[in-house]
């Protein structure tokens, strides 16, 4: 597969129905929207799908069929092998998968989402469109989701409001070529250990690490009230995963996931401290 570098994970999926010329493709509603404003942005017809309470899609699909399947938390690489075996024309959406090797006919990786840089996605395919983009000149603070709120809210706004295919900015590059990949990895592994100690018993999601696996967060969908009061009460920030989704959607289990961030060992320990204290 050749890489392709572009400045957002949702121009990735653009790029794939220009080059493979999809008119349609099936999406999971379990994702951000911005995938599937994409794909309506490009004139593409969505089908959506169901997963199950183990992220499994709850249908068969057409065997020539173009298909999305998001490596949830970077926690799926096992489903993912399944699904590529069996459908020719996969494509993985790694956007919280940075680490997982590419598959299926593209993957898409999101460096904005993974890592602390403020645009940036790497696409992994063997259709390359001859058009030549526009390389990407905005420059926006970095900004974290925990420690700089108001300004990572400004960022995304100032982020969707371009629509156009565009090549990875140098700068954001530069910033992430100083990623000590080998920290970020270790320190990954370690804090998702020290949660799953702690959290897995009260948790409604069941996912674990495969062999592989560099997770991009601790999904935690807390069966019991009291940690969404906690949340709350102690004003921890976390970012909150897709939810509203309607009772009679197998994706309701999923409505009150927040995702426990992986990257600051000290943020890690606070959340810890605050519920182990708590109980």
């Amino acid at each position: 597969m050749q890489l392709i570098k572009l400045n957002l994970a949702r121009n990735c999926l653009k790029y794939l129905i220009r080059s493979y010329g999809i008119n349609e493709i099936f999406i999971p509603y379990y994702t951000c929207q911005t995938v599937w404003i994409a794909a309506k942005e490009e004139g593409c017809h969505i089908s959506f799908y169901h997963i199950d309470k183990n992220f499994y899609p709850t249908k068969e699909f057409p065997q020539n069929a173009f298909i999305l399947y998001t490596n949830y938390f970077g926690l799926c690489s096992n489903i993912c092998n399944e699904l590529v075996a069996k459908y020719p024309n996969l494509i993985i959406d790694n956007a919280q998968a940075f680490y997982n090797p590419p598959q299926g006919i593209a993957s898409i990786y999101s460096l904005r989402k993974f890592f602390n840089v403020t645009s940036g996605a790497y696409l992994y395919t063997n259709k390359i469109l001859p058009d030549i983009f526009e390389k990407d000149t905005l420059k926006l603070p970095q900004a974290d989701f925990q420690n700089n709120y108001n300004q990572f809210v400004q960022n995304e706004l100032a982020i969707n409001k371009g629509k156009e295919i565009k090549t990875i900015s140098t700068y954001c590059e530069n910033l992430f070529n100083k990623i000590n990949f080998d920290n970020d990895k270790n320190t990954r592994l370690y804090i998702f250990k020290e949660y799953e100690k702690i959290f897995n018993k009260d948790n409604n999601i069941k996912l674990s690490l495969s062999e592989n696996d560099i997770p991009y967060c601790y999904p935690f969908a807390p069966i019991k009230s009291f940690y969404k009061e906690e949340i709350l009460k102690n004003n921890i920030i976390l970012l909150r995963l897709w939810q509203n989704f309607p009772k009679n959607f197998p994706e309701s289990n999923f409505n009150n996931t927040v995702a426990l961030p992986l990257t600051d060992i000290q943020y890690s320990e606070k959340i810890i401290k605050i519920f182990t204290k708590k109980r």
